[in-house]
């Protein structure tokens, strides 16, 4: 396989949101000092990622034909189903090595596990996306809300409630936990925003008003993302006055934002959907990454 097969199948695959999805727990496990979970722990997380985001693509019927990312689906779909399966299997083993600590509790004490995989449910509606009745995808200012929420809740509440000493009582987010997950959530929302330029065509097709269709994708740096980008460079400065953080802690975790707003410069509707994974999607990684390092400087 060459090396552009490659790049598309870790990106068309989702194994680069799985692997996302993992870097942004251990950055919280790390940074709030908590103990590492079970391997299966992970694997139900890599799985679970993998086989929702594959599912999606499988059957969304309103993405666009021309799609590239679509092409390779329709390429691969016997191998894509393959692969579901054995993702199936690996997340049932997975759960049910886990549930001897979840049982028996209370509803009220697994709320971080329902919240979160619900929201992302119901952000597609149902079991075949873009036939569902109802679904949050549609409403384009709401979008990049639920994303973010999903995957700050899942990066970051979630590790947190697993390690906590008891998952029989209800679970009450630590203040470091909020701050990281204020952190991550701002950073996840300007990517989901900035993504949806990609899709500007497709979602003008269907009437869905992004934030990219409501201000134009030319305005989008200097009316939405720079200011997000001021109050992500806020949270993540806030430590240094809190905590007594060195500077080049704040330093460091400002990179991520920095190399944002300068990826803008490289987004048009015409890039390829490559262009957008690797560009994008692949801060998330990064900025976990950096957050990783700055945490370990000052420990």
């Amino acid at each position: 396989m060459r090396i552009s097969g490659i790049l598309r199948w870790v990106v068309f695959s989702n194994f680069f949101y799985g692997i996302s999805v993992l870097a942004l727990q251990w950055q919280t496990t790390i940074v709030l000092g908590l103990p590492f979970a079970s391997p299966w722990f992970y694997l139900a997380t890599f799985s679970a990622t993998l086989l929702y985001y594959s599912h999606a693509y499988l059957f969304d019927a309103s993405t666009e034909a021309g799609d590239e990312r679509m092409q390779w689906y329709r390429r691969y779909t016997g191998r894509i189903r393959v692969s579901q399966a054995i993702l199936t299997f690996l997340l049932l083993i997975a759960t049910w090595q886990l549930l001897p600590s979840l049982f028996p509790a209370s509803l009220c004490s697994l709320w971080p596990a329902i919240v979160f995989p619900l929201l992302a449910s119901l952000y597609y509606g149902g079991i075949q996306p873009g036939k569902a009745p109802f679904n949050l995808r549609k409403y384009g200012w709401l979008k990049p809300l639920i994303i973010a929420l999903v995957w700050g809740g899942i990066g970051t509440l979630i590790p947190e409630w697993w390690a906590s000493a008891s998952l029989h009582q209800i679970y009450i987010p630590s203040s470091p936990a909020l701050l990281l997950l204020l952190q991550q959530g701002l950073f996840m929302l300007a990517l989901s925003i900035l993504f949806d330029v990609k899709d500007y065509s497709a979602d003008h097709n269907l009437q869905i008003k992004t934030w990219a269709i409501r201000v134009g994708p030319g305005q989008l740096l200097r009316r939405i993302i720079l200011p997000l980008a001021a109050m992500g460079v806020i949270a993540e400065i806030y430590p240094c006055f809190t905590a007594g953080y060195p500077p080049y802690y704040a330093l460091l975790n400002t990179i991520p934002w920095v190399l944002l707003i300068f990826a803008c410069q490289s987004l048009t509707r015409h890039r390829s959907v490559v262009h957008y994974l690797w560009v994008i999607d692949g801060l998330i990684p990064l900025k976990a990454g950096i957050g990783i390092i700055a945490h370990l400087l000052i420990n």
